[in-house]
């Protein structure tokens, strides 16, 4: 049972921009996030990974760490960890029905009072530095209100336009408020609009990937590595990373900067954590022959990237895709067909929030793709490639029928 998603059943899930609340109720319980220094993580794409990263480094140097992931895919004890293990059930029972009444005397929205239960958590735990990964965008996210020491914001793309505003530019704005009142950050990009938007609201003081810092990536088959990395903090030889995909250096990269930052490193002590990360969802191969492959991508822009790196390096692959309404699904499919000419269309059952499939499958049949209408169950007995892909929560279904099916 999940406890406080459970409590927000049949609710009003309409996102509210504002950090009022979850102040207000972080000082009902004695303002936690004093005890320990913060670290935060934004961005359209690679906030998870770069979290997942940064808190192995830390980790690895000796730190106890708190961890707070969002979404979840299977259970909400995800969310909260302590280093690097999801909570129990009994202790997340014991902390949310300590926090109720608070809960519900601010009518906090699932994700603030998933915050607070993280941030009241690692104060109990005794943490010497928390990790969070921010849900949506920065200015008005409830992890700002922990009152991070250093923050990081990987990129910016198309998603969330509804809060974020229609384009790019406005998005990055958004994000790059994350940045106030932080002692230092990383750009993971100096691409347009990320760094132009923040020289123009003069955001300085910042590492920038490719100013500050320089690294390379490199996959080959199943492997991937980071090059090299290079700043005034650190120098890095080759390492392999324990997270698939090119797009990873970049990530494992902003976590190098945004960790030394915060500490001083040893570079054997990075090469082990970046080559040791686990990070659920994130092309993660969970069945090797015949290969079944999941990835939270969710959003064009990722899709993409996965897509073409998949297709560059296992050509017998055929995508499962499915998605949310909302999500620009109409173009992942447009560019899945630049990589393949077959796709199967996979419902997120039980989910209102999900897409319908007929309507996915008509528009892929309209883009050219050989495309048919697959269940989960049927899915994970195919003898085929796949790669999973367009929605956690579609990532989350096959991964609990499959360890259902067939064992951890």
């Amino acid at each position: 049972m999940e406890l406080l998603w459970s409590l927000y059943r049949g609710a009003d899930w309409e996102i509210k921009p504002s950090l009022e609340r979850i102040r207000r109720a972080l000082r009902r319980v004695g303002e936690p996030h004093r005890a320990y220094p913060s670290l935060v993580v934004g961005g359209t794409n690679g906030k998870g990974s770069s979290c997942a990263f940064t808190e192995r480094i830390l980790r690895e140097h000796g730190l106890k760490t708190g961890w707070f992931v969002s979404p979840h895919l299977i259970t909400e004890r995800e969310r909260w960890r302590i280093n690097g293990v999801p909570i129990s059930y009994e202790r997340a029972r014991e902390l949310i029905n300590g926090l109720l009444p608070v809960i519900k005397a601010f009518r906090l929205t699932y994700f603030e009072a998933a915050t607070l239960v993280a941030l009241k958590l690692f104060q109990e735990e005794g943490v010497d530095a928390a990790v969070l990964e921010v849900g949506m965008g920065g200015r008005w996210d409830a992890t700002k209100a922990a009152e991070p020491v250093l923050a990081a914001v990987t990129n910016a793309e198309r998603d969330h336009t509804k809060w974020l505003g229609p384009t790019v530019e406005s998005i990055a704005a958004e994000k790059l408020a994350l940045f106030e009142g932080v002692s230092g950050g990383v750009l993971g990009s100096s691409r347009w609009p990320l760094y132009p938007k923040a020289l123009e609201l003069g955001l300085n003081g910042l590492l920038v990937a490719g100013q500050d810092y320089e690294y390379a990536g490199v996959t080959e088959g199943p492997n991937t590595a980071l090059s090299y990395f290079r700043s005034p903090f650190l120098t890095l030889d080759e390492t392999p990373l324990s997270l698939w995909g090119r797009w990873q250096a970049d990530n494992a990269a902003t976590a190098v900067a945004l960790s030394s930052l915060f500490i001083k490193l040893s570079p054997e002590k990075v090469k082990r954590a970046l080559s040791s990360t686990v990070w659920e969802g994130r092309m993660e191969v969970i069945r090797r022959k015949p290969l079944l492959m999941l990835d939270a991508s969710h959003n064009p822009y990722a899709v993409a990237k996965v897509a073409r790196e998949v297709s560059r390096h296992f050509s017998s692959v055929t995508p499962a895709f499915s998605s949310l309404k909302g999500k620009e699904w109409e173009l992942s499919l447009s560019l899945l067909r630049r990589y393949f000419n077959e796709i199967l269309i996979v419902p997120i059952e039980g989910y209102e929030r999900a897409e319908e499939p007929e309507r996915m499958l008509k528009y892929a049949l309209k883009l050219g793709f050989r495309a048919e209408l697959v269940t989960v169950k049927e899915l994970i007995t195919l003898e085929r490639d796949l790669l999973v892909l367009g929605s956690i929560y579609l990532i989350a279904r096959v991964k609990e029928l499959f360890g259902r099916a067939y064992g951890p």
